[in-house]
């Protein structure tokens, strides 16, 4: 069984612990952490997700994504306490997890659910690392670095990927 996540309100505020399943079902706002990497050469690192995911299966994401879950909190019963360093723990532990490597990750921003896009409060990560890449085989199917006309034909292609990479992507490139 795995873990609850906190459904919040719009301001980021705890509002009760649910499942996982319910969260997803019902689209219930949440915390969660975006990491992006990048290689020495300036490829971004992406993941395609594994068929057996719940949500986006078979979708090229973000090097690392994930929830946080009430054992992530310090203390589960104040989970609006500390949220900084909650989220730069989720963090580093969903890149190690899920791509096997640890890297300095900075802190990006901070962002709000964004209709049609995705219904988490998540911070986005940066980070570096050249591998090799350990993926989490429950969880990642494949993870690849794109170089700038390789990303371009995947996202011109239609290779399935998230609402949030596309997004996350347009974000990048703007700043």
């Amino acid at each position: 069984m795995s873990a609850r996540v906190a459904e919040v309100d719009d301001q980021n505020r705890f509002v009760r612990w649910v499942s996982r399943a319910e969260c997803h079902d019902a689209r219930l706002p949440h915390r969660s952490v975006q990491v992006v990497l990048y290689d020495s050469a300036g490829r971004v690192v992406l993941q395609r997700r594994h068929q057996d995911k719940r949500t986006w299966p078979g979708a090229w994401d973000v090097a690392a994504s994930g929830h946080v879950e009430e054992p992530d909190y310090p203390d589960p019963t104040r989970p609006d306490d500390d949220l900084d360093a909650v989220y730069d723990a989720v963090a580093r532990r969903e890149l190690a997890e899920e791509l096997g490597v640890e890297a300095a990750l900075e802190r990006l921003g901070a962002f709000a659910p964004e209709p049609g896009v995705h219904y988490e409060h998540f911070v986005l990560y940066r980070g570096a690392h050249d591998g090799p890449y350990v993926p989490q085989s429950e969880e990642v199917a494949e993870v690849r670095a794109f170089d700038p006309v390789a990303l371009a034909a995947l996202l011109a292609s239609d290779a399935p990927r998230t609402r949030s990479l596309e997004w996350l992507l347009d974000w990048l490139r703007a700043r």
